[in-house]
């Protein structure tokens, strides 16, 4: 039994739901190996054309009532509602999926990409990141249309193709939309995909589901230096190596902004942990306290990761010529791209690498969002629905009612197709209602044997169901 299946409500509302189809389905989507990549000429784009053939197939209602737009690579879909005044919602994901690591292939239960269905879990490669969204939205779309379900507001449907890498798609779409004049009253996307305990933060007792309302910035920094190469018996004025050390050392070393933002203070009062007024008078003291949480020390700074450096030698005796590394940051609100790469600059100038390592920013790059809107319909609508669906399992249900897991406005660390339309939108929730165990959202997403269970994956379905119902 998984964990999440305990916090489950209400798992028979919508009982026509085609279940064994909607599995299924998802499995097959999870057979075409849509891999993006840094280098666009390199991703193989058949896939994706496969894909989105397969799509309109199988969601026969959703393309023919939809209007249908291959952006790039990218889908955006359109149902027209009823009241041209009203502002559009958007529901979202990406269809792109990371590799595979070579020679991992044979760990697997079932191949990666083989799409296989049992009885409890359906398995493949983005069946947790986030082919199960994306399927789970047009399910849901489908089902609503087949009812017959009519909608005052406009409907967006919009899957990127490249969120796992430079995010062009999202951002080709974001750029149309906004030419054409059009903005959003919110929109869900991916958020994190599990039901926590509120033990975590030191809340005391309950559980909780993250609804995401802003994320970080995202810069990489790439650094090269040059060398003659030789033998190591002679390493005068140090090797390429060395040299490329002592920059990322210096650029490591650099002391960015901490604070509190109105978003991460919101999360604090509603987690119980302080009050607003705490909060005003005690900044510093709660920095500090971040600041020595794992969890939560990314969520008041500024972060710096070397993430890859290349062109060592081959030989101990051989010292390397051309290399070059990546450093990846994730910027707190206040801090832009051009700051990190200006601040990069300084760093390497202040070791005297000046003219010796050169600081080039990578591709990809986005800035924090900005302080966003709490308590907006989209967000209350995500409590609403989430409400009927997910319960504290230590409450027993009484006269029709439960204590439902609790949804707390957060910022996500990591990266998302959301941020390429804030511009347009000022709710980019990230939210996701297919939920899995911890051990599988550590070990699955990007890793191996990566799956959902049949039932949480249904349960997601129901969730984006009656979200349409109320709309």
């Amino acid at each position: 039994m998984a964990e999440v299946w305990r916090f489950f409500a209400h798992e028979d509302d919508f009982a026509d739901i085609d279940e064994a189809g909607a599995c299924e389905r998802l499995g097959r989507v999870l057979s075409f190996p849509t891999i993006s990549s840094m280098d666009a000429e390199a991703v193989d784009w058949r896939p994706f054309d496969d894909l989105r053939a397969y799509m309109q197939q199988a969601w026969p209602h959703v393309f023919a009532a939809g209007e249908v737009e291959l952006i790039d690579h990218s889908l955006l879909v359109t149902l027209g509602g009823s009241d041209s005044a009203l502002k559009p919602i958007m529901l979202m994901g990406h269809m792109d999926v990371v590799p595979v690591v070579p020679g991992t292939e044979a760990d697997w239960t079932h191949a990666p990409f083989s799409g296989h269905v049992d009885d409890t879990y359906i398995w493949g490669r983005g069946a947790i990141d986030m082919k199960d969204q994306v399927v789970g939205i047009l399910e849901a779309v489908e089902y609503a249309l087949a009812h017959g379900w009519q909608h005052e507001r406009t409907l967006l449907l919009a899957f990127g193709q490249d969120e796992e890498t430079t995010q062009y798609g999202a951002g080709a779409i974001g750029r149309a939309l906004e030419e054409r004049g059009i903005e959003l009253e919110y929109l869900i996307d991916e958020g994190d995909y599990r039901i926590v305990s509120a033990a975590e933060y030191g809340a005391g007792e309950g559980w909780l589901m993250h609804a995401d309302l802003a994320e970080k910035g995202y810069a990489d920094i790439v650094l090269k230096t040059k060398s003659a190469g030789g033998h190591s018996s002679n390493p005068y004025g140090g090797t390429s190596l060395e040299v490329l050390s002592r920059a990322i050392t210096a650029i490591c070393d650099i002391e960015w902004p901490t604070r509190v933002t109105d978003l991460l203070a919101a999360q604090l009062v509603e987690l119980g942990l302080y009050t607003a007024d705490e909060i005003a008078a005690n900044g510093d003291a709660i920095v500090r306290d971040c600041l020595a949480s794992k969890k939560l020390y990314p969520l008041v700074t500024t972060t710096c990761a070397p993430t890859q450096i290349e062109g060592g030698s081959t030989g101990a005796n051989v010292m390397p010529q051309d290399m070059w590394a990546n450093i990846n940051f994730r910027m707190l609100e206040g801090t832009s791209v051009a700051d990190v790469v200006a601040r990069c600059r300084e760093a390497v100038a202040g070791a005297d690498l000046a003219g010796r390592v050169e600081v080039e920013l990578g591709p990809g790059s986005s800035e924090p969002s900005p302080s966003p809107r709490i308590g907006g319909p989209g967000l209350e609508a995500v409590r609403s629905i989430a409400a009927r669906y997910f319960r504290d399992p230590k409450e027993t249900e009484e006269n029709g009612s439960f204590e439902p897991v609790a949804i707390v406005p957060s910022t996500v660390i990591g990266a998302t197709d959301a941020a390429n339309y804030q511009h347009i939108c000022p709710e980019c929730i990230r939210f996701s209602a297919f939920v899995v165990d911890d051990d599988e959202c550590d070990r699955g997403v990007h890793g191996t044997n990566e799956r959902i269970t049949r039932r949480a994956y249904l349960q997601g379905i129901r969730f984006l169901v009656a979200l349409l119902q109320a709309l």
